[in-house]
């Protein structure tokens, strides 16, 4: 079986290198075969040389967006199974083992974990390592809303295709989206203790990422809304 994992950057060459080293330290079994594919939304530092330093195919795409990262990382995998993390990250080594093993079980189509930071301010370090947990089990088991962060899940590629991928123009909850619509061909399992690394650099927005995500949620989920605006660059 093949497996391919995708990782969007944009001006990552401070981070990545950290995750690729976390990527080539993962367990995998005999007959798997593992892809990275990085793609390059338009870099102008050593993001790629970076990536290629560590074995990563990377895929230049001038288009700078999150959406559009994630939709041509599907586009260009050749993996039966494609996870996604981000270029700031770091996975356990048990990371697509578990993955995987989530989606063989019958009918399962997509997977996600959480993450915490381990750097950042007050308010966003101490919601998203202390609050964010139990907020996301109470959406998934109460609300039945995936909110499937893009840097830790996974999914059958070709059922991925079924619902169109994801949104290339959405610049913000095109994870969530996502995850909400393979919810039409299997079922979307949450694994809150499979939890990834990311860099605390969000919160450099300090209360402005929760107004950001409460207007965008607003219109999102309560007025059907797909234009969300996006995030600041922090680098």
């Amino acid at each position: 079986m093949k497996i391919s994992i995708v990782i969007p950057a944009y001006n990552e060459e401070k981070y990545i290198g950290r995750t690729l080293e976390s990527i080539k330290k993962l367990e995998l079994k005999k007959d798997w075969i593992l892809e990275v594919l990085v793609i390059n939304g338009g870099s102008t530092d050593n993001t790629r040389k970076v990536a290629e330093s560590f074995g990563a195919r990377v895929k230049d795409e001038p288009h700078k967006g999150i959406g559009f990262a994630r939709q041509h990382g599907i586009k260009h995998a050749s993996g039966e199974i494609i996870a996604f993390t981000d270029a700031d990250t770091i996975v356990p080594s048990d990371w697509i083992v578990r993955h995987i093993t989530a989606l063989m079980k019958n009918g399962v189509s997509f997977t996600y974990g959480t993450f915490r930071v381990l750097d950042g301010k007050f308010p966003y370090y101490h919601f998203i390592n202390y609050i964010q947990p139990h907020w996301l089990w109470w959406l998934h088991h109460i609300f039945g809303k995936p909110i499937a962060a893009g840097q830790n899940l996974a999914f059958w590629r070709e059922k991925a295709l079924k619902v169109g991928g994801f949104d290339d123009k959405i610049l913000l909850f095109e994870d969530v989206d996502f995850a909400i619509r393979m919810k039409k061909v299997g079922k979307v399992v949450f694994i809150p203790d499979l939890i990834v690394i990311s860099s605390g650099r969000r919160s450099k927005e300090g209360w402005g990422f929760f107004l950001r995500m409460m207007v965008a949620s607003l219109k999102y989920f309560f007025l059907g809304r797909r234009s969300l605006g996006g995030f600041p660059d922090f680098r």
